[in-house]
């Protein structure tokens, strides 16, 4: 056997090795998910920021600054979930008895210093953000949670995650009935 014919078997095998190695373990397992995605939770969201007399100025300027972003992603984070998000501003607008009603009321924010998150690093500065959920099934409440996190990057890391954390309670909620 030549070099050229050794070096050929050996490139050969190694492309069949090597593509019957890229298979997924999780191939088969895609199906099903696929088929639970398919029936989606009817969801309406209301986020209490709280009432302006209740804080300044510039804190009601805040929470409604992460209102306003949290309206924006939530459905899009809450879809991978399997659920059929809509947004509402005021509890008058549940009016379908068939959506469960989820109640997000932010209890503490602190933007936290920018600058000192910048300029000092270490944790120094941090954001952080503290809310209490409800989900309500014909106006009763069905299950109550609270949860918060802080981070020294961007305040929106705060709302990705807690979202996250929203979406994984909730899915094991509608799972376990």
């Amino acid at each position: 056997m030549t070099f050229r014919s050794f070096a050929t078997v050996v490139a050969c095998t190694s492309l069949v090795l090597l593509a019957a190695g890229c298979r997924s373990s999780r191939a088969g397992q895609a199906e099903p998910s696929r088929r639970a995605a398919a029936v989606r939770q009817a969801l309406d969201v209301l986020i209490e920021e709280g009432h302006p007399s209740e804080m300044q100025a510039k804190q009601y300027t805040y929470r409604c600054e992460l209102r306003d972003y949290m309206e924006r992603e939530l459905p899009r984070r809450f879809a991978r979930y399997g659920f059929d998000v809509r947004m509402i501003r005021q509890r008058g607008e549940h009016t379908d008895a068939a959506r469960h009603l989820l109640v997000v009321h932010y209890d503490a924010y602190n933007p936290g210093s920018s600058a000192a998150r910048i300029v000092v690093g270490y944790g120094a500065g941090a954001a952080s953000l503290d809310m209490s959920m409800s989900l309500y099934q014909g106006g009763a409440v069905v299950l109550t949670w609270k949860d918060g996190c802080g981070t020294s990057s961007h305040w929106s890391r705060i709302i990705n995650k807690l979202d996250d954390n929203m979406g994984k309670k909730l899915q094991a909620f509608y799972q376990k009935r």
